[in-house]
């Protein structure tokens, strides 16, 4: 059986839409192969953070910022290993996506500081990803766009060394140019441990934040990896802190009112910075984990008031740091309680002098209200005072993006091992492997991802299945 279309995506998440809208107003016929029962993906689970800079947004907030600034900014964290064609592309046209995304509905009234370089960045999507995969299912209803749900391609067609479409369920899907957008391999266990050992490396802790997406496998990439694309960004990606006291939950941010040490009793890191570079400190210390150390006191202090653990202002309130639920798992041992902290360091096994060390100078940084090490806004009620003492183990093991993926060139193109583009055949979207380097710059960075290069190889693959867009290299 076989069915015709100029371009065919795979993946109906926010890449896959936004690709899918912008071949069809290039001029293509679309067909969209999506293997779940609806469209959204890991865009629709997400708060749907968009990484941006120079927009209409932040100067409605007086934030100011630049295009340049962001693409220093993500080459500097990344010490210059990373593309700057494809960091260029994403700092000029995340305003865009922004601005795109508002013509569709919308809104944006908060923008957070998701980043380390203290400038706010991470456009906060009211409603989060199912408002914004809303929106864009809406636009494509507008356009005529086939969608085939419950639909998984099994393999890529190809034609003298062009892809010229997608077998799928007994069906060849005949097409111009292909655009692969099935998302990263957060849900996969063996791609995990192919692709991002050090994610594999917690074992049994290790979990996706996706995890309610079920088809987040790694397929793009097996697909493109059959027909010779070329796969970078080996073992990077984002990992987020867990407790693992409540299975799958997604709280990236520590609570302020924790002080977290590794194994030799020492603080590592503010405990309330950014989510885009704790799991990486984490990972970086004796046994790849640590301790989150507090008191009754602090306890009591840090949970009455029902704090977010987020900036991104979702209202959602913590399943993990809270007093019922601590106090419970400290019956049962998942967390440690001790009527001292020489017997804190003991069943920890932390050394016991650098913790009394280390809770000394966090008491006194607690009671002056600075904290000179690291530089974290303390509070006199976050003393670690007296007994009971507390200990919950930390992992950086749940998986907020992984990173390895299919190359891309300038246009969108999926390029084999020796950086030549393969004809009719693009990707975007989390299934790439050449956007965020070594180290993720910030909260919504994946979003922007998705939505910008989402927009670039559904216009590009468009172009070229109307015969406006050149392939040679």
């Amino acid at each position: 059986m076989e069915r015709n279309a100029d371009v065919v995506v795979i993946g109906g998440g926010g890449a896959g839409m936004s690709a899918a809208l912008f071949a069809s107003s290039a001029g293509a016929s679309v067909t969209l192969l999506e293997a779940d029962s609806k469209l959204g993906g890991a865009t629709a689970l997400s708060d749907a953070v968009i990484y941006a800079a120079g927009t209409s947004v932040q100067r409605r907030l007086g934030i100011a910022d630049s295009a340049d600034a962001m693409y220093f900014y993500i080459m500097t964290l990344n010490a210059w290993q990373t593309r700057p064609d494809i960091i260029r592309i994403l700092s000029d046209r995340s305003s865009e996506a922004i601005e795109w995304a508002m013509q569709l509905g919308v809104g944006f009234d908060w923008v957070a500081e998701s980043g380390v370089d203290g400038v706010a960045r991470g456009h906060c999507t009211n409603g989060g990803g199912a408002a914004l995969c809303a929106a864009l299912a809406a636009e494509m209803a507008r356009h005529d766009i086939e969608v085939c749900l419950g639909v998984r391609a099994e393999r890529l067609l190809t034609e003298g060394g062009a892809v010229t479409g997608v077998h799928a369920d007994g069906v060849d899907y005949r097409a111009k140019a292909v655009v692969v957008t099935t998302g990263g391999f957060g849900n996969s266990p063996e791609m995990r441990a192919r692709h991002f050992p050090t994610a594999a490396q917690h074992g049994s802790w290790v979990y996706a934040v996706h995890h309610n997406a079920p088809f987040i496998l790694g397929d793009g990439i097996k697909l493109g990896e059959a027909v010779g694309a070329a796969i970078s960004g080996h073992d990077t990606g984002l990992l987020n802190p867990s407790a693992n006291l409540v299975p799958f939950v997604i709280e990236a941010y520590l609570p302020d009112w924790i002080m977290v040490v590794n194994d030799y009793g020492r603080r590592f890191m503010p405990e309330n910075i950014s989510y885009a570079v704790s799991g990486y400190l984490m990972n970086q210390q004796p046994n790849a984990h640590a301790w989150a150390v507090f008191s009754e006191s602090a306890l009591v202090a840090g949970t009455e008031a029902g704090r977010e653990l987020t900036p991104y202002r979702s209202g959602l309130l913590s399943e993990t740091w809270n007093a019922g639920r601590i106090r419970g798992e400290a019956e049962n041992g998942r967390v440690r309680k001790a009527g001292s902290l020489a017997e804190l360091a003991e069943i920890t096994g932390t050394d016991g002098l650098g913790l009394e060390a280390t809770v000394e100078r966090y008491n006194a940084a607690c009671r002056e209200g600075t904290d000179r090490e690291w530089s974290k806004q303390m509070r006199p009620e976050f003393v670690i005072d007296g007994p009971p003492y507390y200990a919950i183990e930390l992992k950086a093991s749940s998986i907020g993006q992984t990173s390895a993926g299919l190359t891309i060139d300038a246009d969108g193109r999926v390029q084999d091992a020796h950086g030549r583009p393969i004809a009719g055949l693009y990707a975007a979207g989390e299934t790439l492997g050449c956007v965020q380097g070594r180290r993720y710059a910030g909260g919504g960075m994946g979003i922007a991802s998705a939505l910008v290069f989402g927009r670039l190889a559904g216009e590009e693959a468009g172009k070229f299945a109307k015969g406006g867009s050149a392939q040679e290299v």
